[in-house]
């Protein structure tokens, strides 16, 4: 019987309105509707056409009265139960200490949902759960919303969201039935949801995190209970919508059950954005586990795929019930209720616990089941995708009772029960088309099944970002993380000291994660690892070369490869079969799965049975084990409408794709109409061509305007496209098979062959043609964040790779679409959504494409007319090309936090010569003013600092987020890497000889001549003492792997490793002597080079005359030799080329090193392989990651490396001797220690590295070679000497300062360069300029003092030396009279008077309070005041006597947080201050008088412990101070100013006054009726701030934010010098320069 009278027969049937269960989305796995996907469906289920038999859509008049009765009666229960947020329980005696809020599904209402049989004194919230034991000072409310599904009417526009904003709203502002304030948020929150409930509380809480005005509500939540919740919807969705549309009783269809469809675009919405902010929650899952009557039939409504999340906090449960009854109860002895109630307990208990306990640090076994460690691992491997989206795509097209053979095959059973603890691999492979993918996923899900620790990975050949080792690598060790705790705690710790892992090479996560972290774990189960369509990942080799190392793991790894079987892929398992066990898995001889889906598919087929026996026995034979090709066949048979047809059909079937696709291919040209081909055009394109895969919803914006408002593109793209194209699950556009896109792309010919060159570049101008529309207005649209599945993410994202790809012709449509992008504004909105998404890597990609475009472009034009080389735009773009990668480098962090600083402030701090600067910074409209750099042009020095004057640097070494520098006076000082401020240091106390850090950044090991010391990072502790061997100096020393240990190799060939865990730890010699025996029984002396290796296992030793050798710690044997085929032809006693310095690969396990003619050779000592490279170094280092080294020459030249190919990729010439250099952990800068400084340089090149995909690294390691590498960058710098002093202000000197080299230097105030007025020996120290600019004292570090008056008659303005005199080391300030008649000299001992007119001494006076500072009295002339941590002492300027001294009477705030800034306390350059904090007195370190003289600002400091200072900053007013009064009791108040605004300040940098003005565009002014004082400072942030002092100190808390600094000033001596003049001027040295910023003060900068 055919389909047609089948249905015929059922349309007689009564009209059946659906129950709340029945308007639910089933399992993925239940039968759907209808086949709405093109997604060649291999495995549907043969029910999948009959569901619509359950229902009929014409009415049985004679039953019509009592269906409206029914209604009728549920429409009064509706109205009984009301809407919004109620009360169902309070407690009497006492308030509520949590509130239960419990939330219906579809259909429901407020309490009968909760109701067995809705019978109302069944409702367990109201009735039994107050009567529980703990529930007694628990709320219990219910909230009710119009979600009835039956409701007449037209169409309902109401949808998820609208619910949850009505119930953000009744938590805000609901009342209870006495009128008052419900005030829910004051307390914790446990939403209990059933069904459609618990989306509508998911989509709550995300809006309620974005919103202001209900966040403080919603952050109360602590736990969600879900019912029975489908969080992937469902197709039954739809089909509630069709059957209410065309009811008789006026049904409308509802948006918000539309939103239920599976894989609905507001279900992946709500699921992508509530993972990442669920992390806090305690989170129940129950679902059900008995089918729900629908109809006339019985089904499982929702499964528990559908009912869990998968969280790692997540519990889950079975309940015995249906869907209807999951959240019904008939007693309280019933176990579902008691299920639920237990979990309610429990939850109660804990928050209980958490209130009493007092606030502490929550312990990292509480981190974890919090999830808060989950989401820090997160964010180290910033893993976005869920990587169960590919697994559920896979498994939807499995067919019940197909890929069961495989657990029948002795090669899976093998791999799978190995009742060892070995390792070994599984490579299933098939032919294209086979199901392998199906199979992957079937086995996955069984090995979940059976409770087996398994991760997954699926390699998509229409996915770029899935094609890496990279992306398996991270999605892997983000799913051990899911499921071992012990791997997700070793990841939390180490989420503190790395960063992300998303832009490393896959070698490197390798090498970190999985060989240092998770195959060192104590577990006998092993891990199982499916990984899907090998031959479709980009770097293959490389994967299966890290595969190799699994057999050292200590947890046993199995490992499943599926794909086809290439050459390539079958000569690199047979490589790694002599390690690992490998067992081989034919998927081709699928028979009986091939059979039953031919049966399945031609069940519901018109014709008889032996027809169909007749089909499915043709298709079987010809079939060879191709789904694919089953699929596309049966598609053409079953249109067939005769039997001779299907005969004809049989008959010509083609033997494989190819004639297929043809076929196929043919169809469509000749069946489209005109306007058809070319839309299927356009979407082969974008499908073939994209870099992922496009969501419906993208799609059809990029199809515009060519082709506007496509009514139904997914119908659409099946009509116009045929089976070439499919739409999954999730709405996503792609090939139906990498086949089909490859025969499109290689035959030439068709009319639907799709060019790639020409497809990318279509696809190019698109992109940028979105990015420039006008309407496009980003700046103040607060969602965009969110808005990362529309079609303006992919362009901004995405159009860097097409021009990658694009051929440079003489087509020069591409040109100019970029010059118009980047000409216009449109860049910097491009760059502001970049911000916004947190996405600027894509601009270090745009800046590759950019650069490669270019060349190309250049090269073609070379054959063309000059006429049309359009050189102007060039180099507009290659300007571009180079500030998008400073940009990233020099505002990433801040651009990232403040978005809209694109748009006016960093186009005004960047160079006159820039493209940004030219175009938008001479217009940022309301923006900073930027003068006194003379170089116009960007750099690669980031920041250049002194590390120690009276001492040597030694050696620099990085780490994750710090560096670290050793000194010869046996100090090891850290420093940040951002901020490149010292917050750390290890006093040894004597000369280090090495020093190391463990791998976990935890301790520290120092080796003095005498003393070993290890050093706790965390609070710099000394953890133990050893006592060194005498006579024996060590060459290096390290941590043992497990860190418990210290190793150390001597320069008497001595290994000796130390227990720190031992009660009295001693060195212990390790296997004796190091050597080998010599043929010609030479003796080794002592090594000249040692290295050990970063898991303190082998030691890599040079000595004089004989091989570099690599020997085995804990065996004690040599491993290899490595021997220069030059060196084998040599004769006479030396027969080896001598060996320089060397270092560990620390992730591949080469050894670097450097022979003394200069040569570079890495060796790799288990192969004896080895390369080299001749070039001429003197010094070399690994980069931490193992991608790059840098080696030194004696002449200043610092290079570059790529490790894997030995190619220079960068080269900086600099004339100073390096003493040390590293590389950083990301790779993005280099470090060197020249002189007395630290250089840091961060070049184009290395940004560029750091940021590009790491295929790019990856494929060419495989084929040999990569061509960008070899075209090295280069530069050039001449650094200036850094500024030592600096004094500004005067009425006609602008600033004055001092150099390194002596050197002092004289700016006007307007805007001509400055002047060289001196020239000494010895770096300025010290430098005061008189208010009228008439006097210029300066002292250098030699303590020589000179007094000078300015002769300003001539242009060029000179010096006159008045007098000069020495003051010996420890000059702590100067300071001139304001009548310039008095010089005033404060050292450490003394303090000293000196007449300005006369040009003598006046008195000398013992120092008495050494950490004090000295002002001019700010309202007499006559007096100075000398301030101190406890008094003001006032003198007479022209005698030095003293006439007064009062005491400081502190007004200090009583808060609940009685907490002072610490600062880390350093000695200064030029005063012998004690080493140790705690050594050092209290002391006023700076003072600042306000502009009308009114206030003073004294900043304070007193030792606290751990090697900081508490800082204090207290104002006084100035009129207070006294002149004559000698008595020391008298009193001048100081209040603390706000710790508000204490706890922002980094740096105090004066006071200024304004008279504010409105601004615009993010920089607005508050106008005032009156000048202010106002206290400048820079915050922790890197913005300069204001703050206005009131009369009461403490009335203003209100900080503004003007500008920040760029990280290229942020360095210790920078802003040691860093101040403000008395009309607003910021002044910031910087390489030797002074930045003077003005038109600031007047503009805040609000976000």
């Amino acid at each position: 019987m055919n389909m047609f009278h089948r249905f015929r027969r059922k349309k007689t049937k009564p009209l059946v309105i659906p129950t709340i269960a029945e308007t639910l989305p089933p399992s993925p796995h239940q039968p759907q509707s209808e086949d709405f996907s093109n997604a060649p469906d291999i495995h549907r289920n043969a029910t999948t056409r009959s569901n619509l038999s359950s229902y009929a859509i014409i009415p049985d008049h004679s039953k019509n009265s009592s269906v409206e009765q029914h209604r009728r009666e549920r429409s009064a229960e509706r109205h009984a139960d009301p809407l919004g947020l109620n009360v169902l329980y309070e407690p009497n005696d006492c308030p509520p200490v949590v509130d239960i809020i419990l939330v219906h599904g579809l259909g429901g209402t407020s309490q009968k949902t909760w109701s067995r049989n809705r019978d109302i004194e069944l409702c367990w919230p109201r009735q039994w759960l107050p009567v529980e034991p703990g529930f007694e000072q628990a709320r219990i409310l219910s909230f009710g919303y119009n979600a009835h599904f039956a409701s007449s009417g037209r169409e309902n526009i109401l949808n998820i969201a609208d619910f949850a904003k009505d119930l953000l709203f009744g938590m805000k502002y609901g009342l209870n039935t006495e009128s008052e304030e419900l005030e829910v948020g004051k307390v914790p929150i446990i939403f209990v949801a059933h069904s459609m409930g618990g989306l509508v509380v998911k989509k709550a809480f995300i809006l309620g995190q974005n919103d202001d005005q209900y966040k403080g509500t919603i952050t109360s939540a602590r736990a969600i209970l879900f019912l029975s919740t489908p969080h992937r919807g469902t197709n039954l969705a739809e089909l509630l919508n069709r059957i209410l549309a065309v009811s008789v009783f006026n049904h409308s269809a509802k948006q918000y059950i539309a939103e239920l469809k599976q894989n609905s675009s507001a279900l992946q919405d709500i699921n992508e954005q509530f993972r990442h902010i669920a992390s806090n929650l305690n989170i129940f899952s129950f679902y059900e586990t008995q089918q729900t009557a629908v109809g006339p039939r019985k089904m499982m409504v929702l499964e528990k795929d559908s009912s869990i999340l998968g969280y790692p906090n997540e519990v889950s449960k079975p309940l015995e019930a249906d869907h209807h009854n999951v959240c019904k109860y008939s007693s309280q002895q019933d176990p579902n209720y008691v299920s639920v109630r237990n979990a309610l307990k429990s939850l109660l208990r804990n928050l209980a616990t958490a209130l009493v306990r007092q606030p502490s640090p929550a312990p990292p076994s509480d981190m974890l089941e919090n999830g808060v460690a989950m989401r820090k691992v997160e964010n180290l491997l910033n893993v976005f995708d869920a990587p169960e989206d590919d697994y559920d795509f896979f498994k939807d097209r499995w067919m019940p009772g197909s890929c069961e053979w495989v657990f029948s095959r002795s090669e899976l059973l093998s791999w799978l029960c190995d009742s060892t603890a070995c390792s070994r691999i599984l490579w299933a492979h098939g032919i294209p088309g086979c199901g392998k993918s199906v199979l992957s996923s079937y086995v996955i899900g069984q090995l979940q099944e059976l409770g087996y620790s398994c991760q997954y990975f699926f390699f998509r050949f229409g996915d770029h970002t899935k094609r890496t080792v990279n992306a398996l690598l991270r999605s892997l060790t983000y799913q051990a993380a899911v499921q071992l705790p012990e791997l997700r705690g070793v990841l939390h710790q180490m989420s503190g000291n790395t960063v992300k892992l998303d832009k490393a090479e896959g070698r490197t996560i390798w090498q970190k994660v999985f060989v240092s972290k998770l195959f060192k774990l104590r577990r006998q189960q092993p891990l199982y690892w499916v990984i899907d369509a090998l031959d479709e990942c980009e770097a293959p080799q490389l994967l299966l070369n890290l595969v190799s190392s699994i057999s050292s793991s200590q947890v046993p790894i199995r490992i499943m490869f599926v794909g086809r079987k290439t050459q390539v892929l079958s000569s690199a398992l047979h490589r790694l079969d002599s390690s690992i066990p490998i067992n081989h898995l034919a998927v081709d001889d699928a028979k009986e799965d091939l059979e039953l889906y031919v049966t399945r598919e031609v069940e519901y087929m018109r014709g008889d049975p032996r027809v169909k026996a007749h089909i499915i026995r043709t298709v079987c034979e010809k079939a060879d084990g191709n789904f694919l090709w089953v699929h596309l066949v049966l598609k053409e048979i079953l249109q067939c409408h005769t039997e001779a047809a299907i005969e004809q059909a049989l008959g010509e079937l083609p033997a494989d794709l190819e004639p297929l696709y043809q076929r196929m291919e043919s169809a469509l040209s000749k069946s489209a109409r005109p306007g058809d081909r070319e839309l299927a055009r356009v979407i082969l394109t974008w499908t073939i061509c994209a870099q992922r895969a496009l969501a419906l919803e993208e799609l059809s914006e990029a199809l515009e305007p060519g082709f506007k408002s496509v009514l139904d593109l997914r119908l659409t793209i099946s009509q116009v496209c045929g089976d070439f194209v499919v739409v999954d699950g999730r709405g996503r556009v792609g090939m139906v098979h990498q086949t089909a896109r490859e025969y499109l792309i290689k035959t030439p010919g068709l009319r639907y062959s799709i060019t790639p060159r020409d497809g990318h570049q279509e696809l190019l101008i698109r992109c940028i043609s979105r990015l420039i529309i006008p309407s496009q207005k980003p700046r103040g649209d607060n969602t965009l964040a969110l808005s990362t599945r529309s079609f303006l993410h992919y362009a901004a994202t995405s159009w860097s790779y097409h021009l990658g790809i694009t051929v440079a012709s003489l087509d020069y449509k591409v040109l100019l679409a970029l010059n118009r992008f980047f000409q216009g504004t449109y860049v910097l909105e491009w760059i502001h959504l970049l911000a916004t998404w947190n996405h600027l890597k894509t601009l270090v990609y745009a800046s590759q494409s950019l650069t490669s475009y270019l060349g190309k472009k250049s090269r073609a034009d070379a054959e063309s007319s000059p006429l049309t080389y359009h050189l102007q735009e060039k180099e507009m773009l290659e300007l571009w090309a180079v500030d998008l990668v400073k940009i990233v480098g020099k505002f990433g962090a801040q651009l990232v936090k403040h978005p809209r600083t694109i748009f006016t402030l960093i186009p005004t701090l960047c160079p006159t010569t820039t493209a940004i600067f030219q175009r938008f910074g001479n217009k940022a409209n309301g923006s900073i003013t930027l003068d006194g750099f003379a170089r116009s042009t960007w750099d690669d020095c980031l920041s250049k600092f002194t590390v120690g004057r009276d001492t040597q640097s030694l050696k620099i070494t990085t780490m994750e987020n710090r560096f670290a520098i050793l000194t010869s006076d046996g100090i090891l000082r850290l420093y940040d890497s951002m901020t490149h401020q010292p917050v750390q240091k290890f006093s040894h106390g004597e000369r280090v000889l090495s020093y190391k850090f463990s791998p976990s950044y935890e301790k520290c090991v120092t080796y003095g001549f005498r003393t070993t010391k290890i050093w706790s990072m965390k609070d710099s502790r000394q953890i133990a003492a050893v006592a060194n061997p005498i006579s024996a100096k060590a060459l290096d020393v390290s941590f043992g792997n497990d860190e418990s240990t210290v190793v150390s190799c001597s320069d008497d060939r001595v290994i000796r490793r130390c227990v720190l865990d031992a009660q009295e730890p001693v060195w212990v010699t390790v296997n004796g002597v190091v050597g080998f025996d010599d043929a010609e029984g030479r003796q080794l002396n002592s090594p000249r080079r040692v290295a050990i290796s970063m898991d303190g296992t082998q030691v890599a030793l040079a000595f004089r005359g004989f091989p570099l050798f690599v020997w085995d710690i804990d065996i004690g044997h040599v491993i290899g030799r490595c021997e220069r085929d030059s060196d084998k032809s040599r004769s006479g006693q030396d027969l080896y080329s001598e060996v320089g310095p060397i270092c560990w690969n620390p992730v591949t396990g080469h050894v670097l090193g450097l022979y003394k003619d200069g040569c570079i050779f890495k060796w790799y000592p288990w192969e004896s392989e080895s390369q080299e490279l001749r070039t001429v170094a003197a010094g070399i280092q690994c980069s931490p990651d193992g991608t790059l080294f840098v080696t030194s020459n004696t002449n200043g030249l610092l290079q570059v490396w790529n490790f894997h190919h030995f190619a220079m990729v960068y080269q900086l010439s600099y004339h100073i001797p390096i003493i040390d250099l590293a590389l950083s952990h990301d790779g993005r800068r280099v470090y060197d220690l020249r002189e007395s400084f630290c250089n840091i340089w961060e070049p184009n090149a290395l940004i560029r590295l750091a940021e590009a995909d790491e295929k790019s690294s990856e494929t060419t390691s495989t084929t040999g070679g990569s061509t960008h590498l070899s075209l090295a960058s280069e530069a050039s710098n001449d650094i200036l000497e850094p500024l030592t002093a600096l004094a500004v202000g005067g009425r006609i000197w602008s600033y004055c300062s001092g150099d390194d080299a002596g050197v002092v230097r004289l700016k006007r105030a307007t805007n001509q360069p400055s002047m060289q007025v001196s020239q000494g020996f010895m770096p300025i120290d010290q430098i005061a300029l008189s208010e009228d600019g008439r006097y210029l004292v300066t002292a250098d570090l030699g303590g020589c003092l000179n007094v000078s008056i300015i002769d300003d008659s001539e242009t060029c303005a000179r010096c006159l030396r008045m007098f000069e005199t020495k003051t010996g080391s420890g000059l702590l300030q100067l300071l001139i009279s304001a009548d310039t008649k008095y010089l005033l000299l404060v050292t450490i001992t003394f303090t000293q008077l000196w007449s300005m007119t006369s040009k003598t001494m006046v008195t000398t006076k013992p120092n008495t309070s050494p950490y004090s500072r000295w002002i001019n009295h700010p309202s007499n002339s006559a007096y100075i005041v000398q301030c101190t941590f406890a008094n003001l002492r006032t003198y007479q300027w022209s005698t030095l006597d003293e006439m007064g001294c009062q005491r400081i009477a502190k007004v200090i705030q009583h808060s609940a947080e009685q907490q002072s800034t610490q600062v880390e306390a350093w000695r200064r350059p030029s005063g012998p201050f004690p080493m140790s904090p705690d050594e050092m007195t209290d002391a006023v370190e700076s003072t600042f008088i306000s502009q009308d003289c009114y206030y003073l600002l004294l900043q304070t400091s007193w030792p606290s412990g751990q090697r900081h200072r508490s800082v204090q900053y207290l104002m006084t007013r100035v009129d207070d101070l006294s002149v004559s009064d000698k008595n020391e009791n008298s009193d001048v108040e100081a209040r603390e100013i706000p710790r508000a605004v204490a706890a922002r300040i980094e740096k105090v940098l004066g006071f200024s006054s304004m008279s504010p003005r409105r601004r615009s565009h993010g920089l607005i002014g508050e106008p005032e009726s009156e000048v202010e004082n106002v206290l400048t400072f820079l915050d922790k942030d890197d913005w300069i701030c204001s703050w206005v002092v009131r009369s009461d100190v403490a009335a203003n808390t209100k900080i503004k934010r003007h500008f920040f600094l760029p990280q290229d000033w942020m360095n210790l001596d920078s802003l040691r010098l860093a101040t403000i003049s008395r009309d607003g001027r910021f002044y910031c040295p910087r390489n030797g320069e002074v930045a003077v910023v003005s038109n600031w003060l007047q503009n805040e900068w609000i976000d």
